[in-house]
């Protein structure tokens, strides 16, 4: 059975697009595109060849196969994405948040165990995470990283603090936002703006994250 539809359901949600905003692409209607999710229709073989184009996904795979979100965000040529194959130890399981992930966010932040999973080659003990940048994310001024670039932040633990200061971070609480560090005296906050601002302690501590790098696609 073709997978087209649903793996156009899966592109849309991970690119963050409407069916409508979907459909635009490739001159169709938000019809076309509803009827290839419900399996009631399939696109024609032109349609589907720009879409794979569009895409970077072989076209056999979009048709037969059910993508992961690594396959889609064009990780799957660098960074493993089934745990089966990775038994060396020598590759850091990263939990992902994608823009989804921010839409439905109602403050009660689901186990990062829980979440789809990027893999990369680090040498460390530490948490990492890794975030789909989105405008359901709030930001600081001077945040110069674009829509759907993957941000990969590592947790920030006691020994680290004095590494902080002006680094941008993520707050994962009950109101999650990107930040920029501020120390003042013993005192270190993850400023948003000048209304909002986090303050580390021990209690809050598993939330913070410090910026450590970023995935960006080249076109």
């Amino acid at each position: 059975m073709s997978q087209i539809g649903n793996n156009i359901k899966k592109l849309r949600s991970v690119k963050g697009l409407s069916q409508q905003a979907f459909a635009d692409l490739f001159g169709l209607t938000r019809g076309n595109i509803s009827s290839y999710e419900e399996r009631r229709a399939e696109p024609k073989i032109e349609v589907m060849l720009q879409v794979a184009k569009y895409f970077s996904i072989p076209i056999a795979e979009l048709l037969e196969k059910q993508l992961t979100v690594n396959e889609i965000l064009n990780f799957e040529d660098y960074f493993p994405s089934d745990p089966l194959t990775i038994e060396t130890g020598t590759l850091a399981k990263i939990p992902f948040l994608d823009r989804d992930y921010f839409r439905h966010y109602d403050g009660s932040a689901a186990s990062l165990d829980s979440r789809p999973s990027i893999y990369l080659p680090l040498d460390s003990n530490n948490k990492f995470l890794a975030i789909e940048n989105s405008s359901f994310i709030p930001h600081p001024v001077g945040f110069a990283f674009e829509e759907h670039m993957i941000l990969f932040f590592e947790q920030v633990r006691v020994d680290i603090l004095h590494t902080l200061g002006d680094h941008f971070g993520y707050f994962g609480g009950d109101t999650p936002f990107f930040g920029r560090y501020d120390l003042a005296g013993k005192e270190i906050g993850l400023v948003l703006n000048d209304w909002k601002k986090e303050v580390y302690t021990a209690e809050t501590a598993p939330h913070f994250w410090k910026l450590f790098g970023k995935f960006e696609r080249v076109m």
